[in-house]
């Protein structure tokens, strides 16, 4: 399966949980080889791919297995493989082509409110510092955040994925759990039942900077009280643009719950 995402939108967490079931290999972000990207920091200053090219090749290998190394196998611990689960951050660009092409690999996406994930992103140092000031920087990753999901969610082939909330996971990490089983389990019988060791929806995740203690999912998912209102506004504004104002608006919350987030046509 393919877990398609952004940075710091949870998706360590939820590969780590899919991964822990006996026999799952864990394939991390293999869209970063071909431009040698390991830092947040070299991420901010590269662009997304957004049509064939490299990146897309090494998605592609990455789902049939064909694909090794120390990047892509931080977070493996199997042996003897019966299923993988491929986790990218940066090819969401390539949600189209890859579900086009890959029609058997189920497709995972997972959402955060772009400004939880902008906040997050400047906090870490891991925007491109010659945008300008941090408020600059903020909007910059919303933006760019908005234009890549608007237009990768638009796309035919996206019709087929599940789109999952961060923000659900963390307030109801069981059900949304669930949601994603029943949905590979529809691709192949591999998936079915899989033993998951679900005591790791509790835990922070490999790439949980700076939290190293378990938190309520309200803290998890944090506020906007401290955000000016300006900024706040223009984040509206570009989701609105985008086409994605009845997911996300003034608050970290969806505007719409696991259900209707599961159909890609409520985003149109």
């Amino acid at each position: 399966m393919w877990l398609c995402s952004w940075q710091r939108s949870g998706s360590t967490l939820l590969a780590e949980v899919l991964a822990s079931a006996p026999g799952t290999r864990l394939i991390y972000e293999p869209a970063n080889l071909p431009a040698g990207i390991v830092t947040g920091e070299a991420a901010a200053v590269l662009p997304l791919p957004t049509g064939p090219g490299p990146e897309l090749g090494a998605v592609e290998r990455a789902l049939r297995g064909r694909v090794r190394g120390a990047w892509v196998d931080q977070l493996c611990d199997c042996h003897l493989v019966r299923r993988r689960v491929v986790k990218d951050v940066r090819a969401i660009g390539l949600l189209d082509l890859v579900g086009a092409r890959h029609p058997r690999a189920p497709i995972v996406v997972l959402l955060r409110h772009p400004l939880s994930v902008a906040l997050s992103a400047v906090g870490l140092g891991w925007t491109d510092p010659k945008i300008g000031s941090p408020n600059e920087q903020l909007l910059a990753e919303v933006r760019r955040w908005t234009e890549l999901h608007g237009a990768a969610l638009r796309a035919p082939s996206a019709a087929r994925a599940l789109v999952v909330a961060y923000e659900h996971l963390v307030e109801a990490p069981h059900e949304t759990l669930d949601r994603v089983t029943a949905h590979l389990a529809l691709h192949h019988p591999t998936w079915c039942e899989l033993p998951i060791d679900r005591h790791r929806l509790e835990a922070p995740s490999s790439t949980s900077f700076r939290r190293t203690t378990p938190l309520s999912a309200s803290e998890w998912i944090g506020t906007f009280e401290a955000v000016e209102r300006h900024l706040l506004d223009e984040t509206v504004r570009l989701l609105d643009e985008a086409g994605l104002a009845e997911l996300y608006g003034e608050s970290p919350q969806p505007l719409v719950g696991p259900e209707a987030l599961s159909s890609v046509s409520t985003l149109r």
